[in-house]
């Protein structure tokens, strides 16, 4: 764990800058052990030496979870993270961006850490952040619970926290708490300049993407084309075998023709006539069958592991 610190010490003096941390500073998120409410609080942030803005500085601990799919902790982890930099005058930095930066052994110490109060004690101090974001995600019966606490690190108390229970939603049902929860924890921080509270429905839709690949429809519709291009051809020779026959047919009232070659060429032609009409039909169905696997195609970015 000493070494993990050390690290963490490191890591702090790097994204700080005389005092006042860069876009880095860390919020930290883990298992919460009440849900009961907290009285919320309005820590002041002083202006730095110098006359300076000083930065709230928060770390997120990551999410815990409990009967919930760890892919979902993260990106629910994630989206706190991001949530917490619309706010004006926080600095914030996630713990897998730690970790990032740890050395791998430095990094094994610290994935070892449990989430009692004294191990993120031990990390809010070697990274010097001002606050910590801890919490879980919980199914509990046919109920999803989201619990968060905002901790003042310097006092080692929680100034704010929410517990709310939902309705399970695949996960979604966290990423639409995400921004009335961190309005509720830091309503003395206002959003910045141009930013929107809330997870983007984008984000949204890569924790549960529709389950179709992108490639299934494109191959779909491709060999509706290449079926339409086949019918028309067919088409197209249908067209010239129907206009010799008329032609023998008009040469016969001149000219002796034999019966075979008018019989065959009128054949032909009707058998062109049908193969088109079922190229054209199943061209049709097969274009009706990429559209429709549109709502369920996947076109963003790759789904969360």
């Amino acid at each position: 764990m000493f070494g993990a610190l050390l690290a963490l010490s490191v890591v702090a003096a790097a994204v700080t800058d005389g005092g006042a941390p860069t876009a880095g500073s860390v919020v930290v998120a883990g298992p919460v052990a009440s849900a009961e409410a907290v009285p919320d609080a309005e820590p002041a942030v002083e202006p730095a030496a110098g006359g300076s803005r000083r930065f709230l500085r928060v770390a997120v601990y990551d999410l815990a979870v409990d009967g919930v799919e760890p892919r979902v902790g993260r990106f629910v982890t994630d989206a706190i993270v991001a949530e917490l930099r619309k706010l004006d005058g926080v600095s914030v930095v996630a713990m897998d961006e730690v970790r990032a930066m740890l050395a791998h052994e430095a990094a094994k110490e610290l994935v070892g850490c449990t989430e009692g109060p004294s191990c993120l004690s031990e990390i809010g101090d070697a990274l010097g952040v001002d606050e910590l974001v801890v919490g879980n995600l919980a199914v509990v019966g046919a109920v999803s619970v989201v619990t968060l606490r905002r901790i003042d690190q310097a006092n080692a108390k929680a100034v704010g926290a929410i517990s709310k229970r939902l309705a399970p939603a695949q996960g979604e049902e966290f990423l639409a708490e995400v921004g009335p929860s961190v309005e509720k924890l830091f309503k003395d921080k206002p959003l910045r300049a141009g930013a929107a509270r809330g997870v983007p429905p984008t984000e949204t839709r890569r924790l549960n993407p529709p389950p179709l690949s992108p490639w299934m429809p494109s191959v779909t519709g491709a060999s509706g084309l290449i079926l339409l291009a086949a019918g028309a051809g067919a088409g197209l020779a249908a067209l010239g075998e129907e206009g010799a026959h008329r032609a023998l047919l008009e040469e016969a009232k001149t000219t002796p023709v034999s019966g075979s070659l008018v019989v065959d060429a009128g054949e032909r032609a009707q058998s062109y006539a049908v193969v088109a009409n079922v190229l054209y039909g199943v061209a049709a169905v097969t274009g009706l069958a990429a559209l429709a696997m549109v709502p369920f195609t996947n076109f963003d970015t790759a789904p969360v592991e």
